[in-house]
């Protein structure tokens, strides 16, 4: 008898130290207290579920539903949870309805049942809505292994598996069960931007700088991705990625497919990492052709299971022909005129030269501005005319627009012919020379005739 005594002693005492766990503690398990013999076996239970977001806390509560909310965070819809009871251990059934089963859950937390050794039952997954809010009714008394297997959108972390016995331990032997639990999840609430550089010189073949700034977010479960991936436009040509404060090689790697740069960090570059830090990287490109006008560029950067992507920016171009024609005859194109283009109205900053082809035209891209602006002012100047044509080296504003070559500004330039050395007197003037140079010869060849005509006369 005293033997009987003593081992009902020792299962109240271990009934007694269950009861004073954590409900929550993300790891632990939600136990009952020493009172076993007025649970209602009769019941059955259920799991409520509300999802917020923020860090971990201190608090699991104590499963009865909090009437202040304040401190939690916002509700988190899209957050699937899936629970299982856990029926054995080692081969020894769970029975909640029994001092034994209670004693087989003394301390046990759920990274041990997730690491084997445990019966589980059938998954029954749900979907929080509402509000976050996601219910397990119809449950049997037991031992619930609760797992979140499918983070809310932008999550950087899932909650942690965590353990509920239904019925849940309250105090003065009372016991409640439908038990409230109130998981947490980081979410990334970071905005990444794109700042887009002016071209080191404004024509075609010059490169340009993509910065990303990344505000890296919470994580309640630590790094274990952090990825910057830019689709480079097919008329940018990667040059080079850098990422400030860090060391490629070391703290991340570039990796290349196709149009694609991604850098990823590595598991050192990782443990550098902090909530709210800034994390500024550079991809440099070559533009390589104009297309519409309009180079767009956007980034993705990647913080565990979230995705983020950042507004987009643009490097603008146009395109400026230049027509060459004989002044007063715009059909008569000439070809062979050299002009240079200047970015100020001074011509001090030349950006290029061009030179008219047989067409009469020359026709040349031009840098015009990043994002909304979309139209450039540059300055031509003829450097030499074609054979025969006066040069005119005035400095001519024109003002170019983004858009295709097809939209290309066009700006006609006329030359005035060479003259040319005075040539002998011809005209008026020397027909009137010829015709008294004429008459006087004819008057000399009349008086002549006279005279020999004169002589014959005398002679007969």
């Amino acid at each position: 008898m005293k033997t009987k005594k003593l081992g009902l002693l020792r299962r109240l005492t271990a009934v007694a130290a269950i009861a004073s766990l954590s409900v929550l503690g993300m790891t632990g398990t939600a136990q009952a207290d020493s009172n076993v013999g007025n649970i209602d076996t009769g019941r059955s239970g259920s799991i409520i579920v509300h999802k917020y977001d923020g860090a971990y806390g201190t608090d699991g509560g104590d499963g009865s539903v909090k009437t202040d909310t304040s401190n939690l965070g916002t509700p988190l819809d899209g957050a699937e949870f899936t629970v299982k009871q856990v029926t054995a251990k080692g081969g020894q059934a769970i029975d909640l309805k029994t001092p034994e089963g209670w004693d087989l859950i003394s301390g046990l937390k759920a990274s041990e049942v997730k690491a084997g050794g445990f019966s589980l039952g059938n998954g029954v997954a749900k979907t929080t809505a509402n509000g976050g809010l996601a219910t397990f009714e119809g449950l049997p008394l037991g031992l619930y292994l609760v797992e979140e297997t499918k983070a809310p959108t932008n999550a950087t972390s899932t909650t942690d598996p965590f353990l509920v016995t239904l019925p849940l331990s309250q105090s003065n032997g009372k016991w409640l069960y439908d038990v409230n639990v109130y998981p947490k999840n980081s979410v990334n609430k970071t905005q990444p931007t794109k700042e887009v550089s002016n071209p080191t010189a404004p024509v075609i073949g010059s490169t340009v700088d993509w910065t990303i700034t990344a505000p890296v977010p919470a994580a309640n479960n630590g790094y274990k991705k952090f990825s910057i991936v830019d689709q480079l436009d097919s008329r940018l040509e990667f040059v080079s990625a850098k990422v400030a404060g860090f060391t490629e090689g070391t703290d991340y790697d570039i990796v290349r497919d196709g149009q694609t740069v991604t850098i990823n960090f590595t598991k050192v570059g990782l443990g550098k990492l902090t909530a709210g830090q800034k994390v500024v990287s550079t991809i440099t490109t070559k533009v390589t052709s104009q297309g519409d006008g309009t180079i767009e560029n956007t980034a993705l950067v990647n913080t565990n299971d979230s995705s983020v992507e950042t507004p987009a920016v643009s490097t603008n171009w146009g395109s400026l022909q230049i027509i060459k024609h004989v002044a007063g005859d715009k059909a008569h194109t000439l070809a062979g005129a050299e002009f240079d283009i200047f970015s100020d109205k001074d011509g001090q900053n030349k950006v290029a030269s061009v030179k008219t082809a047989a067409d009469g035209t020359a026709t040349i891209t031009l840098w015009v501005g990043n994002n909304d602006d979309t139209t450039q002012k540059y300055w031509v100047k003829e450097t030499k005319a074609p054979t025969g044509y006066i040069l005119d080296d005035s400095l001519n504003e024109v003002t170019v627009r983004a858009g295709a070559t097809t939209a290309a500004v066009k700006y006609e330039f006329a030359n005035t012919q060479q003259g040319h050395p005075e040539l002998p007197l011809t005209g008026a003037d020397g027909k009137l020379l010829a015709m008294i140079a004429g008459i006087g010869l004819m008057l000399i060849a009349g008086g002549a005739g006279i005279v020999a005509a004169n002589r014959r006369k005398n002679q007969v």
